[in-house]
């Protein structure tokens, strides 16, 4: 079955025309966020009818970043683009003339990743996703675990490692973002240097030996290592995918991660859990918006 799916990112929206988790057509925008909801479901939906042209799609999937109402179809909150109980699904809907299904987009790179990626095949699989922030999710035998509020599970970035510790934008304090995010790799980075560093700058020069960059990968690893060990003790997934930009690093990454595993892990003998990169890249997001459908059948 062909499907759309459309991956709703805070820079630029990314979309593609899918069969059996191959991108058949792919083609991506700005999103400019700041111009507001109907802006940027209009030039989604400029961007879906190009990629469609004219071919016959069952429906379309959409992953959207914040709290979702899978089941209505409603972003009741998304904090990068400010939207509050938008009505995103019956909206596209309505202007494309297909059904539309809509998730949280660290749940549907999850889904994606299970179905066609590094989980299949695999019966329980945790992925997460580090970027600006820290999502996830969570899949059992091909099936998107949510909650009754449709997506609201998995929270992983929110989930505190350090008592006490650094602020976190939800209002706590230390949260597994706060410490295991590229947002907080680059903040410690100001600290350090007084010019900005991206994320591949900094693991860049900790491969050159700067001590600097060394101590700020040792302390996300630190805790994304606890994040991982906390993540397996209670969902005891086979694997836990890690995802997103950071995870051009995996080589860096996935070696002391896994270590923390097998030392952290409650009967780590007789069920181990192992960290592998994710296999999708940028369209992970794309093919498990577009097999959303597939969890109503």
């Amino acid at each position: 079955m062909v499907s759309l799916g459309i991956d709703l990112g805070g820079t630029q929206m990314k979309c593609g025309l899918v069969e059996d988790g191959k991108v058949l057509r792919f083609d991506m925008c700005d999103t400019c966020s700041k111009e507001g909801y109907a802006a940027v479901t209009e030039r989604m939906a400029k961007l879906a009818e190009h990629v469609l042209e004219g071919d016959k799609a069952m429906y379309v999937g959409i992953a959207s970043p914040g709290i979702i109402d899978t089941r209505r179809g409603i972003v009741r909150y998304s904090n990068n683009f400010d939207w509050h109980d938008a009505d995103l699904g019956q909206d596209m809907s309505k202007r494309l003339g297909r059904p539309v299904r809509i998730a949280n987009d660290a749940q549907c790179a999850a889904l994606g990743e299970a179905l066609y990626g590094a989980g299949k095949g695999i019966a329980r699989m945790a992925m997460v996703t580090i970027g600006t922030g820290v999502g996830g999710g969570f899949v059992r035998d091909g099936r998107l675990d949510t909650d009754s509020y449709g997506s609201m599970a998995y929270i992983f970035g929110h989930a505190v490692v350090a008592h006490g510790g650094r602020a976190c934008n939800c209002g706590r304090k230390g949260c597994l973002e706060a410490y295991a995010s590229a947002t907080a790799m680059a903040a410690q980075g100001r600290l350090f240097w007084e010019e900005e560093k991206s994320v591949k700058e900094i693991f860049r020069a900790a491969g050159a030996g700067d001590e600097k960059a060394q101590r700020i990968i040792e302390e996300f690893l630190e805790y994304l290592t606890e994040g991982a060990v906390n993540i397996a003790n209670i969902l005891r997934p086979r694997i836990i995918v890690v995802g997103g930009g950071v995870s051009a690093s995996a080589d860096r990454i996935l070696p002391a991660v896994n270590r923390g595993l097998q030392e952290g892990v409650y009967g780590y003998a007789y069920a181990p859990v192992r960290a592998v990169r994710a296999c999708l890249g940028n369209q992970a997001g794309i093919v498990g918006a577009a097999s959303l459908m597939c969890e109503e059948q």
